[in-house]
């Protein structure tokens, strides 16, 4: 079954060369108010720069797409063309959210779009994930805070992003992060549903999978964007995706089902509201489904500071000595007490040998190893599964390849 799916920055046959834009169009252009620099990333027909902007200096990401047909058909060249477009016009109704990436300029050329975007220093949220394994639940709260705002303030605005995951969440520093890629981005007119499948296959919501499945199937609305969500706040807990078969078409399957768990070794210390909130969202029937806006208002985003009130008896004969070692005493129980998850368990020696994943730092730092290879999560059952990680490639680095091709061997 073909899924279409977003280009992953592989090395592309795609290449923008300056001197294949013309001069009047240069003169007007991109290359008149940018300085192009070094590449960030490419697709099979898209490649991404950084670029300064001449006048004020700042720095941006401009995305570069192929649309001549030199290398791709003229109806795949229009195809990027009406995508590319559409996503230009879709940003600029969604501009001024701080949650959405932010489009600073767009150009058009014969042969080549400049779509120039606000700079992501961070990287993507998918490498962050990567070097960390997981996130603390205070640090999941407040990046979900971020997508569940954005995503509902483009449902306002009647527009379904379709392709939500932690690869088009961009880090804009250590604590805002932005969605991006609206590629797939559609506005839908009031009640109307969509049936076209397009997205990642481990995002994919139930109601999607169906519109390819059954010609009957009713369609799809703005709760795709829900249970990608769902997956997402899954994963940043967990370190792992909630839906995974290697091969594709069972864990489509298993998708439709709803079918995924809570394992003991990793979602012991998360907390029930975090669990509610995940189960809130991925949900087979849609018209369950929590929206964005209700999510913001669920415990887990707002949780209930807990009350201690302190007592301490004053007695005319009491000393204020006293009462200041009293206060000092309650002042270290309460550090303590914060940092009781922190405290290592007690693990047989035996059975780590057996298990030595059941360890949370070990199996952090096996798992970072993993990812920094693979550059994505391996799923497993009871004991880890090698046969699933060597049965996947290693992510290309188009960065070292370049290299090599600048400093040719003599």
């Amino acid at each position: 079954m073909g899924i279409e799916t977003e280009t992953e920055y592989d090395d592309g046959p795609s290449e923008y060369d300056d001197s294949l834009v013309s001069s009047s169009h240069e003169e007007q252009g991109f290359n008149a108010a940018y300085e192009s620099k070094e590449v960030l990333g490419r697709g099979l027909a898209s490649t991404v720069r950084r670029c300064i902007e001449k006048g004020s200096g700042q720095q941006f990401a401009v995305k570069i797409v192929d649309i001549s047909t030199e290398k791709q058909t003229e109806e795949e060249a229009k195809r990027l063309l009406k995508e590319t477009v559409s996503e230009v016009e879709i940003l600029r109704q969604l501009a001024g959210h701080p949650s959405i990436i932010k489009i600073h300029d767009f150009y058009q050329t014969p042969s080549f779009l400049f779509a120039v975007f606000e700079m992501a220093p961070k990287g993507e949220l998918f490498d962050q994930l990567n070097n960390t394994v997981t996130v603390s639940e205070k640090r999941a709260r407040r990046l979900m805070r971020q997508l569940f705002d954005g995503v509902d303030y483009m449902h306002s605005r009647s527009i379904v992003h379709r392709d939500l995951k932690l690869e088009n969440i961009l880090c804009i520093d250590d604590e805002r992060i932005v969605i991006s890629d609206f590629g797939f981005a559609t506005r839908l007119a009031k009640n109307e549903l969509l049936r076209d499948l397009c997205g990642t296959p481990g995002y994919l919501a139930p109601e999607t999978i169906k519109c390819r499945l059954y010609d009957d199937a009713p369609g799809y609305s703005f709760g795709v964007d829900e249970w990608a969500l769902g997956v997402i706040l899954y994963t940043l807990l967990a370190g792992y995706a909630p839906f995974y078969h290697r091969r594709q078409l069972m864990m489509l399957r298993i998708i439709q089902q709803g079918k995924f768990e809570f394992r003991q070794e990793q979602w012991a210390n998360i907390t029930q509201e975090a669990k509610d909130l995940i189960t809130s969202l991925l949900v087979v029937d849609h018209e369950k489904r929590l929206t964005s806006k209700q999510c913001l208002s669920h415990p887990w985003m707002a949780p209930a500071l807990p009350k201690v009130t302190v007592q301490l008896a004053v007695e005319h004969n009491e000393k204020p000595r006293k009462l200041f070692k009293h206060a000092i005493i309650w002042v270290r129980f309460f550090i303590r007490l914060s940092k009781y998850k922190y405290l290592k368990s007690v693990v047989d020696r035996d059975a780590l040998r057996k298990r030595p994943f059941r360890d949370r730092d070990i199996r952090h730092e096996a798992e970072a190893a993993m990812f920094s290879v693979y550059g994505h999560w391996v799923n497993r059952g009871f004991y880890y599964s090698r046969d699933m990680l060597f049965a996947n490639k290693p992510r290309p680095k188009y960065q070292k390849t370049e290299q090599l091709s600048v400093n040719p061997p003599r």
